[in-house]
Protein backbone atom coordinates (compact mmCIF):
# COMPACT_ATOMS: atom_id res chain seq x y z
CA UNK A 1 0.00 0.00 0.00
CA UNK A 2 3.06 2.29 1.28
CA UNK A 3 4.25 1.85 -2.36
CA UNK A 4 1.00 2.54 -4.44
CA UNK A 5 0.50 5.82 -2.62
CA UNK A 6 3.87 6.54 -2.95
CA UNK A 7 3.76 5.88 -7.14
CA UNK A 8 0.09 7.13 -7.07
CA UNK A 9 1.52 10.30 -5.76
CA UNK A 10 4.33 11.28 -7.20
CA UNK A 11 3.09 13.67 -9.84
CA UNK A 12 2.43 15.39 -7.42
CA UNK A 13 5.88 15.39 -6.02
CA UNK A 14 7.39 16.04 -10.10
CA UNK A 15 5.97 18.54 -11.53
CA UNK A 16 2.93 20.14 -13.81
CA UNK A 17 3.70 20.47 -15.37
CA UNK A 18 3.99 22.30 -18.40
CA UNK A 19 7.36 22.87 -20.09
CA UNK A 20 7.76 22.04 -23.14
CA UNK A 21 10.49 21.87 -26.14
CA UNK A 22 11.84 22.45 -29.80
CA UNK A 23 12.96 25.68 -31.60
CA UNK A 24 9.76 27.14 -33.19
CA UNK A 25 10.16 29.29 -36.32
CA UNK A 26 9.04 32.85 -35.34
CA UNK A 27 9.22 34.90 -38.34
CA UNK A 28 5.00 34.36 -38.92
CA UNK A 29 4.38 35.96 -35.57
CA UNK A 30 6.58 39.03 -36.13
CA UNK A 31 4.84 38.88 -40.10
CA UNK A 32 1.84 39.68 -38.33
CA UNK A 33 3.50 42.98 -36.35
CA UNK A 34 4.70 41.23 -33.43
CA UNK A 35 3.82 39.38 -30.48
CA UNK A 36 4.25 41.02 -26.98
CA UNK A 37 3.75 39.93 -23.76
CA UNK A 38 0.41 41.64 -23.46
CA UNK A 39 -0.79 40.34 -26.56
CA UNK A 40 0.01 36.54 -25.10
CA UNK A 41 -2.75 37.12 -22.13
CA UNK A 42 -5.55 34.27 -22.06
CA UNK A 43 -6.22 30.60 -22.68
CA UNK A 44 -4.13 27.98 -23.58
CA UNK A 45 -4.29 24.24 -23.25
CA UNK A 46 -2.61 21.42 -24.66
CA UNK A 47 -0.31 18.19 -24.01
CA UNK A 48 3.45 17.54 -23.32
CA UNK A 49 5.29 14.66 -22.79
CA UNK A 50 9.26 13.34 -21.23
CA UNK A 51 10.75 11.67 -18.35
CA UNK A 52 12.39 12.21 -15.22
CA UNK A 53 14.17 10.45 -12.35
CA UNK A 54 12.26 9.05 -8.99
CA UNK A 55 14.60 8.52 -6.00
CA UNK A 56 13.80 5.50 -2.92
CA UNK A 57 14.92 4.71 0.48
CA UNK A 58 16.36 1.30 0.77
CA UNK A 59 12.85 -0.72 1.17
CA UNK A 60 11.26 1.41 -1.48
CA UNK A 61 8.97 2.90 1.14
CA UNK A 62 9.79 6.38 1.10
CA UNK A 63 11.15 9.27 -1.60
CA UNK A 64 14.83 10.30 -0.78
CA UNK A 65 17.03 13.10 -1.92
CA UNK A 66 18.65 11.75 -5.16
CA UNK A 67 22.27 12.41 -3.58
CA UNK A 68 22.00 9.44 -0.80
CA UNK A 69 19.02 7.33 -2.20
CA UNK A 70 20.03 3.63 -2.92
CA UNK A 71 17.36 3.12 -5.97
CA UNK A 72 17.15 5.71 -8.63
CA UNK A 73 13.89 4.49 -10.92
CA UNK A 74 13.65 6.13 -14.16
CA UNK A 75 9.49 7.06 -15.22
CA UNK A 76 8.01 8.18 -18.54
CA UNK A 77 5.11 10.78 -18.40
CA UNK A 78 2.69 12.61 -20.28
CA UNK A 79 0.29 14.99 -19.80
CA UNK A 80 -2.84 17.44 -20.87
CA UNK A 81 -2.69 20.73 -19.11
CA UNK A 82 -4.60 24.10 -19.55
CA UNK A 83 -3.98 28.08 -18.28
CA UNK A 84 -4.49 30.99 -18.22
CA UNK A 85 -2.45 34.50 -18.09
CA UNK A 86 -2.95 38.20 -17.72
CA UNK A 87 -1.70 41.09 -19.69
CA UNK A 88 1.10 41.57 -16.98
CA UNK A 89 2.45 37.88 -17.43
CA UNK A 90 1.05 36.43 -14.59
CA UNK A 91 -0.60 33.09 -14.85
CA UNK A 92 -2.21 29.88 -13.14
CA UNK A 93 -3.02 26.61 -15.12
CA UNK A 94 -3.33 22.72 -13.72
CA UNK A 95 -1.72 20.05 -15.57
CA UNK A 96 -2.84 16.29 -15.25
CA UNK A 97 -0.10 14.08 -15.54
CA UNK A 98 -0.11 10.00 -16.24
CA UNK A 99 3.20 9.01 -15.02
CA UNK A 100 4.67 5.02 -15.55
CA UNK A 101 8.29 3.08 -14.87
CA UNK A 102 10.82 2.68 -17.78
CA UNK A 103 11.51 -0.71 -16.91
CA UNK A 104 11.35 -3.70 -14.68
CA UNK A 105 9.73 -2.54 -11.31
CA UNK A 106 6.56 -3.46 -9.16
CA UNK A 107 5.29 -0.01 -9.33
CA UNK A 108 1.80 0.76 -11.13
CA UNK A 109 1.19 3.69 -13.25
CA UNK A 110 0.25 6.87 -11.73
CA UNK A 111 -1.71 10.05 -12.11
CA UNK A 112 -1.83 13.55 -10.30
CA UNK A 113 -2.37 16.71 -10.67
CA UNK A 114 -0.81 19.64 -10.34
CA UNK A 115 -1.42 23.70 -9.86
CA UNK A 116 1.26 26.07 -11.79
CA UNK A 117 1.50 29.38 -10.75
CA UNK A 118 3.98 31.96 -12.07
CA UNK A 119 5.20 34.97 -14.31
CA UNK A 120 6.17 35.63 -17.57
CA UNK A 121 8.81 37.38 -19.61
CA UNK A 122 9.05 37.79 -22.95
CA UNK A 123 11.44 39.21 -25.73
CA UNK A 124 9.60 40.34 -28.71
CA UNK A 125 12.05 40.39 -31.10
CA UNK A 126 13.24 36.85 -30.72
CA UNK A 127 9.57 35.63 -30.19
CA UNK A 128 11.35 33.52 -27.20
CA UNK A 129 11.09 34.03 -23.25
CA UNK A 130 10.61 32.55 -19.93
CA UNK A 131 8.31 31.33 -17.37
CA UNK A 132 8.93 30.77 -13.35
CA UNK A 133 6.70 29.25 -11.05
CA UNK A 134 5.81 27.20 -8.02
CA UNK A 135 4.12 24.21 -8.41
CA UNK A 136 1.35 23.36 -5.90
CA UNK A 137 -0.84 19.76 -4.75
CA UNK A 138 -4.29 21.34 -4.47
CA UNK A 139 -5.48 24.63 -5.04
CA UNK A 140 -7.29 26.35 -7.91
CA UNK A 141 -7.23 29.09 -10.63
CA UNK A 142 -9.43 31.41 -10.98
CA UNK A 143 -8.33 33.11 -14.41
CA UNK A 144 -4.80 34.23 -14.08
CA UNK A 145 -5.54 34.28 -9.89
CA UNK A 146 -4.35 31.38 -7.86
CA UNK A 147 -6.72 30.56 -4.90
CA UNK A 148 -4.34 28.41 -2.49
CA UNK A 149 -6.77 27.13 -0.66
CA UNK A 150 -5.84 23.66 0.72
CA UNK A 151 -2.65 24.21 -1.65
CA UNK A 152 0.46 22.49 -0.42
CA UNK A 153 3.45 23.81 -2.33
CA UNK A 154 5.88 20.70 -3.71
CA UNK A 155 8.65 22.98 -5.72
CA UNK A 156 9.40 25.70 -8.31
CA UNK A 157 10.59 25.20 -12.06
CA UNK A 158 11.91 27.31 -15.02
CA UNK A 159 10.92 26.73 -18.28
CA UNK A 160 12.07 28.61 -21.76
CA UNK A 161 9.25 28.91 -24.96
CA UNK A 162 9.13 30.37 -27.93
CA UNK A 163 6.15 31.58 -29.93
CA UNK A 164 4.35 31.57 -33.48
CA UNK A 165 1.13 31.49 -35.55
CA UNK A 166 0.74 35.10 -33.45
CA UNK A 167 1.22 34.10 -30.66
CA UNK A 168 -1.36 31.39 -30.66
CA UNK A 169 0.76 28.46 -30.01
CA UNK A 170 3.65 28.40 -27.72
CA UNK A 171 6.36 25.09 -27.24
CA UNK A 172 8.23 25.14 -24.24
CA UNK A 173 10.68 23.29 -22.41
CA UNK A 174 11.82 22.83 -19.07
CA UNK A 175 14.86 24.35 -17.85
CA UNK A 176 14.91 23.62 -13.62
CA UNK A 177 13.38 21.61 -11.87
CA UNK A 178 13.38 21.43 -7.83
CA UNK A 179 11.11 19.81 -5.49
CA UNK A 180 11.30 20.70 -1.78
CA UNK A 181 10.35 18.95 1.62
CA UNK A 182 6.51 19.47 2.34
CA UNK A 183 3.81 16.61 3.40
CA UNK A 184 3.23 15.24 0.18
CA UNK A 185 7.39 15.72 -1.30
CA UNK A 186 10.81 15.71 -0.07
CA UNK A 187 13.90 18.18 -1.67
CA UNK A 188 15.82 16.81 -3.83
CA UNK A 189 14.08 13.29 -4.78
CA UNK A 190 12.97 14.19 -8.42
CA UNK A 191 16.05 14.70 -11.26
CA UNK A 192 16.66 14.40 -14.74
CA UNK A 193 13.31 15.68 -15.28
CA UNK A 194 12.45 16.41 -18.79
CA UNK A 195 8.97 17.70 -19.89
CA UNK A 196 8.36 19.52 -23.66
CA UNK A 197 4.68 20.56 -24.35
CA UNK A 198 2.49 22.39 -27.06
CA UNK A 199 -0.08 25.27 -26.11
CA UNK A 200 -2.36 26.19 -28.40
CA UNK A 201 -4.36 29.35 -27.59
CA UNK A 202 -8.16 28.58 -27.12
CA UNK A 203 -10.20 31.86 -27.36
CA UNK A 204 -9.96 35.38 -25.89
CA UNK A 205 -9.21 36.42 -22.57
CA UNK A 206 -12.11 37.51 -20.54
Amino acid sequence: MMKLRIATGLGLVLFMATMIGGPVRVSQAQDDGGVTLASLAGNYAGRGSGFFTLCFNTGFTALEDCATAPHQVPFNQTGIFHRTGDAAGNFCGVITVATAPVFGTKFPAGVSTTTQVGTTTFDPTTGSGTESFSRYAGGSCIGAVFNSTGATKVGTTTRSFVVSDSGDRIETIITSFSTITSAVSVAGSVKGDVFSQTAIRQGQSD
